[in-house]
């Protein structure tokens, strides 16, 4: 019997891909000039080439195991020199939305988190929780609700214990869909390339060793920009983004830090809050500079993609602007809720202070659910890059060095041999017949 493959589209992949900005696709005719222009594509990956092609075709298992269509920044350069004006940058954002959606845990919370009405409708649910909250607190202290008399503070409203039940369960369920959804990205594109996985059977590389060789090197690459900077038609969106990645881990630092001083040092063994800080500690003007960095990047990414989009480079889908004005939003309302708080106007204050917490939780909900997920998956496609590289050049040096084929037969092999079965049996009711 000859050697051919059976090949069996994904029609809901396809149409997935397209309503989510890649309607563009069926446009392509495999000339490669997407592959000649691009930076990533290399002799043996024509890169996006292959990945058009897989998306024509619906053949979602492929795109599911390849790590590169994360390692595109879609700087543009493929769509302004594509010839069918396939856009193939705007069908990779696509294709990684849908991968987004296909890896949450629970896909409600992607559904809802990728269209306006679900995150709006979310910010204002969250807005009316902090309330409630704020309400049944004042029961307790017996300060006055809506509106506390005296000099604005927001631990009149709120100490660290209400904030902690409602923000920690949502940190719990973050991290574990984020850990859910990485380990399965993990395993997919392990299969693809044909290499041992953490998620599969047999023997895995130590986890230390994984994160010193290739995390860190990856981790320094993404927080200079250097592959974003290599950028052609959209260039400048490096300058707003790398100020967004630093003012996060900034941000994030600032909330570890007053969280364990707050939390878990001065209010149970002081008696006091560490917070509000005075505006010359250092604590504060760290937060400060941080939260001016999130609002200039943020605004850059906006001026740039209105722009860019205006130019025909670049599409912008609804996903793209939903997550850059949700980060706009939280650096917004947090100057805000502290420039009211300082000119003393408490009728304005506390519910821009709610405003800010309820945009805070909406963002920090969205890290697995959202655009915001290229965080995740992103980063582990840098990683996995270093990786797979040395383990099929045989360096990787944890005494796996050679190339581990996945378990079993792919599926291509299962089906000729399903086939060949089923053949059999026909053959064999036929001579019993005869």
């Amino acid at each position: 019997m000859a050697d051919t493959k059976k090949i069996q589209p994904d029609l809901s992949f396809i149409k997935g891909v397209m309503a989510a900005g890649g309607d563009t696709v069926n446009k392509c005719y495999q000339c490669a000039t997407c592959s000649v222009v691009c930076p990533l594509s290399t002799e043996d990956r024509p890169f996006p080439r292959k990945e058009m092609l897989w998306a024509q075709w619906g053949l979602a298992d492929k795109i599911a195991g390849d790590a590169d269509v994360w390692l595109c920044h879609q700087c543009g350069d493929c769509s302004a020199y594509c010839p069918r004006d396939a856009k193939p940058g705007d069908v990779l954002g696509a294709i990684r939305l849908n991968a987004i959606k296909h890896y949450a845990e629970p896909k409600a919370l992607a559904d809802l988190l990728t269209n306006t009405a679900g995150v709006l409708g979310t910010v204002i649910a969250a807005f009316v929780v902090w309330y409630i909250v704020a309400f049944l607190w004042s029961l307790h202290t017996g300060v006055d609700f809506p509106f506390p008399k005296g000099e604005v503070n927001y631990h009149e409203y709120f100490t660290f214990i209400p904030i902690d039940i409602v923000v920690l369960p949502i940190v719990g369920l973050v991290v574990w869909a984020s850990y859910k959804g990485v380990t399965n990205f993990w395993a997919d594109i392990s299969k693809g390339s044909g290499i041992v996985s953490y998620t599969g059977t047999g023997s895995t590389p130590p986890l230390g060793i994984l994160f010193t060789k290739y995390a860190i090197p990856a981790f320094q690459e993404i927080l200079s920009h250097k592959r974003f900077e290599e950028c052609g038609q959209t260039a400048e969106r490096a300058k707003g983004h790398k100020l967004l990645l630093w003012s996060f881990i900034m941000l994030f630092i600032v909330t570890t830090v007053v969280f364990i001083l707050n939390d878990i040092i001065y209010v149970p063994f002081l008696g006091e809050e560490f917070t509000p800080m005075p505006l010359y500690n250092p604590i504060k003007i760290f937060a400060n500079i941080a939260a001016i960095m999130l609002i200039v990047g943020a605004w850059l990414i906006i001026k740039m993609r209105k722009q860019k989009t205006a130019e025909g480079v670049l599409k912008s889908s609804e996903q793209d602007w939903i997550l850059i004005w949700l980060i706009f939003s939280v650096g917004i309302t947090g100057v805000a809720a502290e420039l009211f708080r300082l000119m003393g106007i408490g009728g304005i204050a506390y519910p821009t202070y709610i405003l800010h917490l309820a945009t805070v939780v909406t963002l920090f909900l969205a890290v697995p659910y959202s655009k915001f997920a290229h965080l995740l998956y992103r980063t582990t496609a840098y990683v996995y890059q270093r990786y797979e590289e040395d383990m099929k050049a045989g360096k990787a040096g944890f005494g796996l060095e050679v190339p581990v084929n996945p378990v079993g037969p792919p599926p291509e092999k299962e089906e000729e041999k399903s086939e060949e079965a089923e053949e059999k049996q026909e053959e064999a009711k036929e001579e019993e017949k005869a």
